[in-house]
C-alpha cells in the first residue's frame, strides 16, 4: 500500500509541476486608454494580470478564458483606464507560475498628431527548409531598434501589421503554438500586432480565438474586416479571400473611407 501511495503522489506532483505557458503573453488591440493581453496555459488555473507604471506593478485585473486545444486554455485580460502615450509594465500569473515582467506603451490620441512607427510583414508560415526564419526576422527587428534607438523597443515601435498567412495550416494547433507564437514571443510581448486572414488561415477558429481585433466591421463579420486608429493614422484590415469578396465588405469599406475623409484628425490611411 505504501508503494501505491508513493506512486500516486509522484504522479500528482509531476502533473502539478508540468503546468506551464504554452503561449507566452502577447499584446492585442491597444488604444490610448486600454490594451488587451493574451496568453495560453497548459490547463485551466486561477489567473490574473498584474500591471502598473513601474516594475512594482501594484494593480491586479481578472481575466476571461476559453479552451483552445484541450486542456490548453487561452486567457484574455483587458486593462482599462490607462493614460495615452504612457509606458506600463505587466506580468501574468497562473496560480504559482509567473511570467517575466514586460512593458508596453499606449498609443497617442489622434489630435496630438504624434508620429507612428510600424512594421509590415507577412507569409511567415513555416518553410521546412528554413524552419526558424520567422524567429530570425523577429530577432533582426529587435536588434535593429536596440542598435539605432534608445530605450525599450515598445517606446520606438508602435505596432506590427501582418497581411495574412501567419501559419501554414490554420486548423493545426501546433502551427500556431510552435511556428507563430513561439518564434515571435519576444517582440509581441512588447508590441501589439494586427493581422488579417490569408488563405492559409483557412478561416479557422484558432485564428479568431487567438486574435482580439476591433469589433467595428459589418455585423456578423466581426474581425474579418475592421479599422484601427493610431495617432493620426487609420489602419484598415480587409479579408481578401475569394469567399469574402462580397458587397457587405465593399459597402463597409466605402463607408469607412467616406467617414475618414471628414475626420480632420486622420491624415494617413493604410490598408492591408
Amino acid at each position: 500500500m505504501g508503494v501505491q501511495i508513493s506512486i500516486i503522489s509522484f504522479l500528482f506532483f509531476s502533473f502539478a509541476f508540468s503546468q506551464s505557458f504554452t503561449i507566452k503573453p502577447y499584446l492585442q488591440n491597444a488604444s490610448p486608454t486600454s490594451i488587451v493581453i493574451m496568453w495560453e496555459f497548459s490547463s485551466y488555473s486561477n489567473s490574473v494580470v498584474e500591471w502598473g507604471e513601474s516594475n512594482l506593478l501594484g494593480n491586479t485585473d481578472a481575466v476571461i478564458y476559453e479552451f483552445t486545444h484541450y486542456p490548453s486554455c487561452l486567457f484574455t485580460a483587458q486593462i482599462n483606464n490607462l493614460q495615452p502615450n504612457t509606458t506600463y509594465y505587466y506580468r501574468v500569473k497562473n496560480q504559482s507560475v509567473v511570467s517575466s515582467i514586460y512593458s508596453f506603451v499606449t498609443p497617442s490620441v489622434s489630435m496630438d498628431n504624434n508620429s507612428t512607427t510600424m512594421i509590415a510583414m507577412s507569409d511567415m508560415q513555416m518553410d521546412s527548409r528554413y524552419p526558424l526564419k520567422f524567429k530570425e526576422v523577429n530577432d533582426a527587428i529587435i536588434n535593429y531598434f536596440q542598435e539605432n534607438y534608445e530605450g525599450p523597443i515598445a517606446q520606438n515601435l508602435d505596432l506590427v501589421l501582418i497581411p495574412g498567412d501567419l501559419v501554414k495550416t490554420g486548423s493545426n494547433y501546433n502551427h500556431w503554438k510552435d511556428h507563430f507564437f513561439f518564434q515571435s514571443q519576444v517582440l509581441f510581448s512588447q508590441v501589439p500586432f494586427y493581422p488579417v486572414l490569408g488563405n492559409h488561415e483557412e478561416n479557422s477558429n484558432f485564428y479568431f480565438q487567438y486574435m482580439n481585433l476591433p469589433q467595428n466591421g459589418t455585423q456578423g463579420f466581426e474581425e474579418h474586416w475592421w479599422y484601427k486608429d493610431y495617432s493620426n493614422v487609420r489602419i484598415i484590415g480587409l479579408n481578401s479571400n475569394s469567399e469574402y469578396q462580397i458587397s457587405e465588405q465593399i459597402n463597409w469599406l466605402d463607408n469607412i473611407l467616406n467617414m475618414t475623409i471628414l475626420d480632420d484628425n486622420i491624415d494617413f490611411v493604410f490598408a492591408q
